[in-house]
Order: structure tokens, then sequence, then C-alpha cells
């Protein structure tokens, strides 16, 4: 992890206007933008290096004003009057339209409507609004300098190999579409060494519980099953959606339902403290990705559709949806749903909750939930019930994600012992 020490330096800033944003506060808006924003990366695993980006330069320029945390992965310093709103609007604007050029007039746009929430200075003043935005400018250029040659857009090819237990292209997959095999080489957010997490390996074709497992997803999966319900295909089909986009809809959810703080000073803390959630939900998503890969790519394991209509012969298997084009263990759902599931658990200190929550693959549905482990629970049954997965697989891969999370809690961004400096320059 690249942390630098940087001289703030002058800039300016073209200020528009739009309407859309300014509904909840600056993070969450912000992290509403990017979501969107990083949608058109057709490298579904580099939206989370995105978001991980955008989210550590908000963290990062809004912590240097009145340093209370460690870093997210830089460090520098700033006027202890600047404004946060600023810092962080300028930090994710700055790192977005460097990933997306293109999008310049909306980004411009989303700027120009954060920054116009904030009093313009007083020239004769300390000027609050420009320092906010001169750290938002020094983070992003900082963050973007750190991830620069990660290996994030390198091209790596892939080559089934033959033989029972092997991955093997399964229909609408080939080797112009497989899910970048190279993915696993990406530079890490979190410790250096890729295999510093400890993972499992692929079951052996004769493992007990993962015959047990393939029966499950035989049954459950297929698409003309006759033992699952209409409330489990639901769910199997409610977490098609992506984890990232659902990760960061529940955490805007549970922000949203805080008492806001009208005390400068605790509106301040809580603001840092929404950025530091989302800031620890996205890089524990995007190690965790970097991660999954890795293993996927080192077990090429077998899909449900391939083993089954190999020990089969004959049954024609289909799964209710059609299957993903990487090897299946680990399950990206399994991993990825846990890690961001754990970094909400350590912001709020506890798995209790009162939400409903939708899913853009399943217009019109709807769950509610009591418990942050009981959506971990439909996630992993999901991919069952679609055909992707098997349930030994996820298990395994559910304790992937959750080590990561924990690990960026308990590692990046922690409280100073010190507690908040107050730099007063």
């Amino acid at each position: 992890m690249n942390k630098l020490r940087l001289i703030l330096i002058t800039s300016t800033a073209a200020l528009l206007w739009v309407p859309e944003i300014a509904n909840a506060d600056v993070v969450t808006d912000w992290n509403t933008i990017a979501v969107s924003t990083v949608s058109a990366d057709r490298v579904v695993n580099r939206q989370s290096r995105d978001m991980a980006m955008v989210h550590a330069a908000m963290f990062d320029a809004m912590n240097a004003i009145r340093p209370y945390y460690t870093p997210a992965m830089v460090s520098f310093n700033v006027k202890g009057y600047a404004s946060h709103e600023a810092a962080a609007a300028q930090a994710a604007h700055d790192v977005l339209l460097a990933l997306f050029p293109t999008q310049q007039a909306n980004l411009d746009a989303y700027l120009a409507a954060s920054l116009a929430q904030i009093p313009d200075d007083n020239e004769h003043g300390h000027r609050p609004k420009y320092w906010g935005i001169v750290a938002g400018q020094v983070a992003a250029i900082a963050v973007l300098s750190a991830r620069q040659n990660d290996h994030a857009f390198d091209s790596v090819p892939f080559t089934p190999l033959p033989g029972p237990g092997e991955y093997q292209f399964t229909p609408g997959c080939n080797t112009t579409n497989i899910s970048v095999p190279g993915w696993g080489n990406v530079t890490p957010f979190t410790v250096s060494d890729p295999d510093y997490f400890p993972t499992a390996t692929r079951p052996a074709v004769t493992d007990p519980e993962w015959l047990v497992s393939l029966e499950e997803v035989r049954a459950y999966g297929a698409s003309d099953s006759t033992v699952r319900t209409a409330e489990q295909l639901e769910i199997g089909l409610f977490y098609i959606e992506p984890s990232l986009p659902s990760m960061n809809r529940l955490a805007r959810q549970l922000v949203a339902q805080e008492q806001v703080e009208t005390n400068l000073a605790a509106a301040s803390k809580q603001l840092l403290a929404h950025a530091r959630l989302f800031a620890a939900l996205n890089i524990a998503q995007a190690d965790t990705y970097i991660r999954t890969w890795r293993v996927k790519y080192r077990e090429h394991f077998w899909r449900p559709y391939t083993a089954i209509n190999s020990l089969y012969p004959g049954t024609n298997w289909t799964p209710a949806r059609q299957t993903p084009c990487h090897p299946e263990f680990y399950a990206a759902h399994g991993t990825l749903t846990p890690a961001g599931i754990t970094a909400i658990q350590n912001y709020r200190g506890t798995d209790t909750i009162d939400v409903t929550i939708t899913s853009t693959s399943l217009p019109g549905a709807a769950r509610y939930y009591t418990s942050l482990n009981q959506i971990i629970e439909d996630v992993n049954a999901a991919r069952i019930y679609t055909g992707f997965h098997y349930r030994s697989t996820l298990v395994r891969s559910n304790t992937l994600g959750i080590a990561v999370a924990n690990w960026v809690n308990d590692n990046m961004m922690t409280v100073l012992p010190e507690g908040p400096l107050d730099p007063r320059r």
C-alpha cells in the first residue's frame, strides 16, 4: 500500500450547476454517483478498483483536514479549517474524471452542484472552501499515482485443461469473453502478499461433501427443477445483481436511517465516519475480488453445468440462468458479499438491522431483513438456486471476504492513538 507525503499546491475548479444530487450527505451523494459512473467499465472486477480509489481519495482528503484516523492510502496535511464537503466532492470528481474522461460533462455538473451547497469563501477570511477543494485535488492525484501500473489492464489468456474437475467453457463462454483470467495479479490494496489470506483448495471429485453439494445444486438449480419453490427462485434471481452496487446501496440505506448530528463538531465526525465506512467497504471488496480471482484461476474447478452433464450423461441439465464465464471455485458473490457485510457490521458494531432492500436484477421485488448475516445466507442459497455454485464452495468462499474486511478494519483508517489532531496552520 503506497503512502505519500505531499505538499499542497494551489489549483482552481470550474463550477457548474446540476440539480440531481444533494439528497443525503456528500459521501453518500458521491457514492451514488460513483456506482453509476463505474458501471461504464466493461470489466466488472475493475469497477471495484475504481470504487476503492474514489472512496480512499475521499476519505484521505477529508481526514487530512483534522486527522482522526490513519490514512486509507495517502497521507498529507491541509488547513484545519478546510471544508470536509468540498474535499470529498473534489476528490471523488477528480478520480472519476481520470478514470472516465468521457463522462466529464456529468461529473463537472455533479461537482458544481456539491460545491454550490458550500458557502463561498470570504476573500479576507480563512477560505475553507478553497482549501477543501485543494485537499480533494491532492488526494485524487496521490491515489491515482499510487495505483498506476497495478496490472488492472493486463490481458492474460486462458485455456481450459482436460479432465474431471477441470473448468470447461459453459454455454455462451469462450476465450474472448472469459472473465479476466489475470485479475488475481492486480496489486492488492491491503497486504502486498497476494497469498497472505489463507485460501482453500478445490475438492476432489470423490469428496463426499462436494458430492452432496452436487446433488443439491442438481436438484435446486436446474432450469426445470421440481423441488425449488417460487420463493427460492426469487431469491436466486434477486441476487444475480453484482455485489458491488447492492452492498453500497445497503450501506447508503443504513446511513440514511441514522440521526443527523446538528452540532458542528459531531456532524464533521459523523461525516468522516461515513467516509471511512464506504472506503472500508470498497477497499475490502476490491481486495477480495483480486484474491478471489487468484483462487479461481489457480483451482479452475468445473461449474455445475459441466460436472452434472459429465457425471450424468444424457440428462441435458441446464441451470436456471446462464452460468457466468469464469471458474467455479471460489464463488465471487460468496466472497464479495461477506466482505461488504462485514465492513458494515464493523461500522455499526452490530448484526441487527431493520431494512427492506431491492435489486436491479429483479425489479419490483423487495426483501426485508433484521440481520446482516441473513443476507449472506440468502446470497449463498441464491447461487445454488440459479445453478451456479456448490454449497461446499460457498461456505469456503465466505471466510475470505470476512477475513479481508476485518483486516481492513483493524489495520487501515484506525483511530490515531493521540486522538484527533488540531492543525491550525
